[in-house]
């Protein structure tokens, strides 16, 4: 088949397409209004360790907080922790509740975790992420300082440095919600409609085709 095959049987089924692109819309549409209303917003936590002196213990102390960020994400998201924040902003969820809504980020390449949290208002997502970055922190240093108290003398650098946490950015109040996206919804709902229509219309040229083949021609006298 040629393009103008292909513009031809497109002109003779714009109604088809019309009408399954403009369900696919209404369809989206709907579901973007019922979809519940929810709002994300992120808190930035930075972990350093402080050291006596410079050089080598210093540079021990940076690779050492590198390698316990995966630790202080677990602590984050363990169920004492998420406990203790949702009694800090007075909710009753469960832990894994809590933590369907929640989410600690990390990287190998900063010392930086970022923390999301969702929720229905934008003002619960900033305070349940404020609430659960700054959770960590004291927890962290309590923990690092006892760490450092059980290695002993033998390490000086290691002993006497201390890990620290500070939210380096807090999470503000979101000005738009992050689901539903309506734009998204509406686009999926175009591209579903054309989709559907592409199937409708080969279908029809192909049965069309089909029943013109098989219908046999008069015979004259």
């Amino acid at each position: 088949m040629t393009l103008r095959d292909y513009v031809l049987i497109v002109a003779r089924s714009w109604i088809v397409i019309v009408v399954t692109v403009a369900v696919g819309l209404v369809v989206a549409g709907v579901m973007a209004l019922t979809t519940t209303t929810k709002y994300t917003s992120s808190a930035q936590v930075l972990f350093t360790g402080h050291a006596p002196t410079s050089g080598q213990d210093l540079a021990y102390v940076g690779n050492y907080v590198q390698s316990r960020m995966q630790t202080y994400k677990n602590l984050g998201t363990s169920t004492s922790m998420l406990e203790s924040v949702a009694q800090a902003i007075g909710s009753d969820e469960t832990p894994r509740e809590l933590a369907e809504r929640t989410d600690i980020q990390v990287s190998q390449l900063n010392t930086v975790a970022t923390v999301s949290a969702t929720d229905t208002t934008a003002k619960g997502a900033a305070e349940t992420a404020n609430t659960l970055g700054a959770a960590p922190v004291e927890t962290v240093r309590k923990l690092e300082a006892d760490n450092a108290e059980q290695t002993g003398s033998d390490d000086e650098g290691e002993s006497n440095a201390t890990i620290q946490g500070v939210i380096t950015g807090t999470a503000d109040e979101p000005s738009s919600p992050s689901d539903p996206d309506i734009p998204l919804y509406l686009l999926a709902g175009v591209l579903a409609g054309l989709i559907v229509s592409i199937v409708v219309v080969a279908l029809r040229e192909v049965l069309g085709g089909a029943t013109s083949t098989s219908t046999p021609s008069g015979e004259g006298p």
